[in-house]
């Protein structure tokens, strides 16, 4: 039996240890926080891959997907152990691109959804190990997108394996560069956005904590006034959009003044 996903989940716990995290402010509290996910990682590190699921990347994410494997090292336990888990075949497209039921408004997830997919290695349903208490994988952009600011109930981390990426926290915080060998941290609930640079970006990325809740998207209307999109994770791991509603202005003066603080 192969061990794809426990020698990547190896490799990523190793590599959280020292990693510099310059898109976060030390009220982040970053290496305890990154302790918990280090040992959630080590603790299926010794398991087997339990799933034989197969989903290729369609033509132009391998075009991206190889740009970005060609820009590791060429030798080492850390590179090797990424480069099987991306060609493990266990690729898809995170968001579904469907239009919202009797809706009217256009749709962003037409040119969004397509340039954005993940390969879950560690988790429940398509992970090659399952786990109720831990997510991980890859996670592939194209060159140039913009994932704008959502929100979700899990503590996020990423680990930039290839490509540059630009994370903003907080609805009108400052986009910080995220590069190779750094990480970033996303604690539960918080805005956040990822703007990729002109190379395709590779990352690794985990999740601890409440899977299953809704992932909020947040928009901002030509008045001035903001909208948020729900989207709820279908059983094949892709995420749907559910629900469209206003965002009251006490909830974004709210959030505006916690940016202040941070």
């Amino acid at each position: 039996m192969t061990r794809i996903a426990a020698k990547f989940a190896a490799e990523f716990s190793t590599a959280l240890a020292s990693a510099d995290a310059p898109t976060n402010v030390a009220e982040d509290n970053v290496k305890e926080n990154l302790t918990h996910f280090r040992q959630a990682l080590k603790s299926v590190s010794n398991q087997h891959d339990q799933q034989n699921q197969r989903s290729k990347l369609p033509s132009d994410a391998t075009g991206w997907l190889r740009d970005a494997l060609s820009r590791l090292p060429r030798e080492g336990t850390f590179s090797n152990a990424v480069v099987a888990a991306a060609e493990a075949e266990n690729w898809y497209q995170i968001y579904n691109n469907d239009k919202l039921p009797h809706s009217e408004e256009t749709n962003p997830m037409e040119e969004l959804a397509p340039g954005m997919f993940a390969a879950r290695l560690i988790g429940p349903n398509r992970g090659l190990i399952p786990s109720n208490e831990l997510l991980a994988g890859l996670f592939l952009l194209r060159p140039g997108l913009h994932y704008p600011l959502h929100q979700h109930e899990a503590t996020e981390v990423y680990f930039s394996v290839a490509g540059t990426a630009y994370i903003q926290h907080g609805i009108h915080g400052e986009a910080k560069r995220l590069s190779p060998g750094q990480v970033s941290l996303t604690p539960s609930n918080r805005l956040h956005s990822l703007t990729i640079g002109e190379q395709p970006v590779l990352l690794l990325w985990t999740w601890l904590g409440e899977f299953g809740g809704r992932n909020w998207w947040w928009h901002q209307q030509q008045d001035g006034s903001w909208r948020r999109d729900a989207w709820e994770r279908s059983e094949d791991a892709s995420w749907v959009q559910t629900l469209s509603e206003p965002i009251p202005e006490k909830e974004i003066t709210a959030l505006q003044s916690h940016d202040n603080v941070l």
